[in-house]
């Protein structure tokens, strides 16, 4: 692996440093990992958007004038949190609202929906639209359906512009719909790309090979085939046959207006996307579908994957004008929106007014642009102790299960590359995204609540939904915080509260599942649930036929490990690989390989203690 980096842990960081170094108008919060407008306009609704880094220039790069008022930056292809997100809503919230345009994965999903639902409780006005757009994904059944991709430009775009002409939430969401109702995509990719954290591809492929049908975090596509150059027409026969299946997918009629937009991975160069927009061209005008306006470049990436993606939006007069209103940021910039050199001249020019007391009507405009909600500082954080020394003998004390704890934290982070490359059929950021949180959580450790067990779990559960990446944060989060609200007051556990313990966990990442999606996972649907729940079945067996505390937790371990095996058979109908379906099949879920060696080494563990 070759990058201009400094480490895989500061990549997010030290990017979004940049970007805000080369555009004054923007501010990087370091904290929550949040590019904004350093002004926010009191006087519209505000637009958040984001998701994992990786993508860049999106989504950090349509902050300005006329598109995002900020970006919630993820790890590279992971969720950010639902702390990160809750906290950009709060420093964008204005009397008019926030909109939330959330791309349709797994993660965004949950940790969007739990912002915007913690927002709506301090009485923040906030929605959210989803955008779909990828009509690779064929079986909506698979994951939360089909997936948010190159399109999102376009609802930034259009969303953007009636926000900034002042139209109410309802009406920003309105247009924001109409754009997702009417938008587009399909992928292809010549190589995988490279997580910086995993050091190398994500899939392997042939020099002769194309994956058919990607998504945009470098999983595989729809189905792999070779590329045949033999009849001079490659291009034009690609183009062909993608244009052909949005204009069926979309039921678009000749007559009809389109905005193009080509856009590329990171990996191809800019000759070879004209070259594919020139072959789209021929083909929409052999079709006889008009094109209003094309668009060709980098916007929606996957780091360095070499392939293209081809979108379109069907057009009437309100999308035409809302396409071509004035924009001006760091990706996308035309019409007459304020540049930062222009906003940099004006403040100057305010700084004078001032000292002249002469800008009454500067003072006025000033009064527009301040966000509902200022800054809060953090409360110092106090420092908890365990008492007593850990005992393990037929129950857990509180000492030994801090100690379990933060030896699952241990084996997490030992794993962390070898959790990545188990997940073949997802996106490859699994041990990244638990790593992290676990990570942080032995960073933070003396600052979780210690007093009994359920204290404890619920104070853990805090920073692993913080700081867990992409859908984990969420899950791994209810986990925790239903396990330790199933323990509060208990300073030590029999083997039958750990199975209630389990049990519980599991309720909650089901009902995480169910509040973002509509479903929870169960056993069958290829998650991490597939070990979670038979661990949890095992161990209640194992109480009821009284057994002892550690053939119970062997019990327990033998049951993850069997049904993350199982998943290999598993068709994904949600989770990590939902979005492949059948291709999964041959691959065990990531998540419950995870759990399966995490149950398993401490099962080992606990019989030393």
């Amino acid at each position: 692996m070759k990058k201009i980096m400094n480490t895989p842990e500061t990549f997010v960081y030290d990017m979004c440093h940049g970007l805000a170094a080369a555009h004054p108008e923007l501010e990087f919060v370091e904290k929550y990992k949040i590019v904004k407008k350093k002004e926010i306009n009191g006087a519209k609704v505000s637009l958040i958007s984001g998701g994992g880094s990786g993508h860049e220039p999106a989504h950090a790069g349509f902050v300005g004038k006329g598109m995002l008022d900020a970006a919630v930056c993820g790890d590279v292809f992971a969720s950010p949190s639902q702390v990160q997100v809750y906290n950009a809503i709060k420093k964008c919230a204005t009397e008019k609202g926030v909109l939330l345009i959330i791309k349709n994965y797994s993660g965004d999903c949950m940790n969007f929906n739990n912002a915007m639902y913690d927002a709506q409780e301090d009485g923040i006005k906030v929605d959210a639209v989803y955008v779909n757009d990828d009509i690779a994904v064929k079986d909506s059944l698979y994951t939360v359906g089909r997936r948010g991709v190159a399109g999102t430009v376009l609802v930034h775009k259009c969303a953007g512009a009636a926000a900034e002409q002042g139209m109410e939430l309802a009406e920003v969401k309105r247009v924001a719909n109409k754009v997702i109702e009417n938008v587009r995509s399909f992928g292809f990719a010549f190589t995988s790309c490279t997580v910086p954290a995993a050091g190398h591809p994500t899939f392997e492929i042939g020099d002769d090979e194309m994956e058919f049908g990607v998504g945009i975090h470098g999983e595989p596509g729809r189905f792999r085939e070779k590329i045949d150059y033999s009849k001079g027409t490659f291009s034009d026969d690609l183009a062909r046959r993608i244009v052909t299946d949005l204009e069926e997918d979309l039921g678009l009629k000749k007559g009809k207006e389109v905005v193009l937009l080509i856009n590329g991975f990171g990996g191809t160069p800019m000759q070879e996307l004209y070259i594919l927009n020139n072959s789209v061209t021929k083909a929409l005008a052999k079709d006889g579908v008009k094109i209003y306006r094309t668009i060709v470049g980098n916007f929606m990436t996957s780091i360095d994957m070499a392939g293209a993606s081809i979108t379109v939006l069907r057009v009437d007069k309100e999308l035409k004008e809302l396409v071509d209103y004035a924009v001006s940021t760091p990706a996308l910039t035309w019409g007459s929106a304020m540049t930062a050199e222009a906003e940099a001249a004006l403040e100057a020019v305010k700084a004078i007014g001032k000292a002249l007391n002469i800008a009454p009507q500067v003072a006025a405009a000033e009064a527009q642009v301040k966000p509902l909600f200022a800054d809060e500082e953090d409360d110092k954080k106090a420092v908890y102790k365990v008492e007593g020394k850990p005992v393990v003998t037929e129950t857990i004390n509180t000492a030994a299960f801090v100690k379990i704890v933060d030896k699952m934290a241990d084996i997490v982070i030992e794993n962390e590359v070898p959790f990545c490359e188990a997940d073949k059929m997802g996106d490859g950021d699994f041990g990244m995204s638990i790593a992290k949180g676990f990570r942080q959580l032995k960073a933070d450790w003396k600052t979780r609540k210690k007093g009994d067990i359920g204290e404890f779990l619920v104070s853990c559960s805090e920073i692993i939904k913080e700081y867990c990446g992409g859908a984990s944060g969420p899950i791994w989060g209810s986990a925790f915080k239903y396990a330790g609200k199933a323990m509060l007051g208990k300073k030590e556990v029999s083997l039958a509260d750990v199975a209630l313990l389990f049990m519980e966990a599991n309720r909650g990442v089901f009902e995480t599942g169910k509040k973002s999606f509509g479903k929870g996972a169960d056993i069958g649907d290829k998650t991490l649930v597939d070990a979670l729940k038979p661990c949890a079945l095992a161990l209640t067996k194992a109480a009821e036929e009284g057994k002892t505390l550690r053939e119970g937790l062997d019990l327990g371990a033998k049951a993850a490990h069997d049904g993350a095996e199982a998943t290999k058979t598993h068709v994904a109908t949600l989770g990590r690989a939902g979005t492949v379906g059948k291709r999964s099949i041959g691959y065990p879920d990531a998540g419950a390989h995870g759990l399966d060696v995490i149950f398993n080494e401490l099962a080992e563990f606990i019989k030393k203690m």
